[in-house]
């Protein structure tokens, strides 16, 4: 079984080979490199949860690495042994971050940071706020600018190359991604820049520009399941994330579908007050909680569409889901799936982005009722 990471001691090691698929992936950046052509700065973009930063830190240790492979680092020489550690002086990282001071900056969280990766590099920008942020929103703060044109004025410790992996570029605010786009421009030699991005739409176009895009798909099904069997593969979607998710919730999931259950049985009959009353009951289990129903409302939602259809055999139902989501199916349609999809994946970034639980619950119910009838 081919698993994400391996540990050595409370360190892992993460090498090309340790990530899971992604084998085209691998094999371009590889190619660049021995070929010569790897750009000063890269663009790794793609959904969250596929392995960015896992492929990030793997193309840091194969260029930091002092006795490279064929296709990868050697995993052995002082430089490998340091990045297991996250501690090698020529690769750096910039992520974001809470204003825990008047001008915060990445180095002030770097044990939390090791300790995430630590224990695993799939993980979502949410997961790295509920560690270190206590309902706050991250950003990279402008002082990170100076700190990057400060460690990256050093020539090389142990090697020829610097690295600086930008995880999440997008949220940089205005004067730090305005002073890297000035980096980009004119970069320190023999410096490289990885950026590991969900939403390249959100940079500044002039930073995508100056660097060479590559699009990291979905991890493969097949790839998936030997880790997580077949159904939660499926489900998943691509996302390691997503299938870890859903794996921890198979206990809850009977508490997520008599939520689902009665919220729907509540659009259909145009209940706002129960609607009301429900959002209130969900509100109160807490925000984590509140995202991981609707991760689920999405997904049984998607196989009562299936059933509408009816394609039961591309179903993966549940005992307890089987009854109902036959008699739910006949409400689902080409022309409200998508709304309905949407207004779920609208309510968990409206909940990741600190809005008030109650109320972005309160609006799913009633603009589902405005399609669900």
């Amino acid at each position: 079984m081919q698993i994400y990471s391996t540990f050595v001691g409370r360190y892992y090691s993460m090498q090309f080979k340790d990530i899971i698929g992604q084998q085209p992936i691998k094999q371009r950046i590889i190619g660049l490199i021995q070929e010569n052509r790897l750009p000063h700065a890269l663009l790794l973009w793609g959904n969250e949860g596929i392995g960015k930063l896992g492929l990030s830190i793997a193309l840091a240790q194969y260029l930091l690495c002092n006795n490279r492979q064929e296709g990868d680092a050697c995993g052995e020489c002082l430089s490998c042994k340091q990045i297991k550690k996250l501690m090698h002086p020529d690769m750096h990282f910039v992520f974001p971050i809470v204003k825990k001071t008047t001008e915060p900056i990445c180095d002030d969280f770097l044990e939390e940071w090791r300790e995430m990766i630590t224990q695993t590099p799939y993980f979502s920008f949410q997961q790295w706020m509920d560690k270190i942020g206590d309902g706050k929103q991250g950003q990279i703060y402008s002082r990170e600018s100076e700190e990057i044109i400060r460690k990256l004025s050093y020539k090389g410790f142990q090697g020829d190359y610097k690295v600086m992996i930008i995880w999440l570029p997008e949220k940089m605010n205005a004067i730090c991604a305005n002073k890297l786009l000035k980096l980009l421009e004119e970069p320190p030699e023999k410096t490289f820049f990885i950026l590991a991005s969900n939403q390249p739409e959100q940079l500044l176009s002039t930073i995508s520009s100056r660097t060479q895009m590559i699009h990291v798909p979905n991890i493969a099904t097949e790839d998936l399941q030997p880790i997580f069997g077949q159904e939660v593969a499926r489900v998943a979607n691509g996302s390691y994330v997503k299938a870890l998710s859903i794996q921890n919730q198979a206990g809850e999931s009977k508490i997520y579908f008599d939520l689902y259950r009665n919220l729907m049985l509540m659009v259909v009959r145009h209940d706002v007050l129960g609607v009301k009353n429900w959002a209130e009951q969900l509100h109160e289990m807490g925000r984590e909680e509140m995202k991981n129903f609707l991760a689920y409302a999405q997904h049984i939602t998607r196989e009562c569409f299936i059933l509408h259809f009816g394609a039961s055999e591309l179903n993966y139902l549940e005992v307890h889901e089987q009854d109902f989501a036959p008699k739910f199916a006949r409400f689902l349609s080409a022309t409200n799936i998508e709304f309905i999809m949407e207004t779920f994946a609208k309510a968990v970034t409206d909940i990741e982005q600190n809005g008030n639980g109650k109320i972005v619950l309160f609006d799913t119910g009633l603009q589902l009722m405005t399609k669900i009838k």
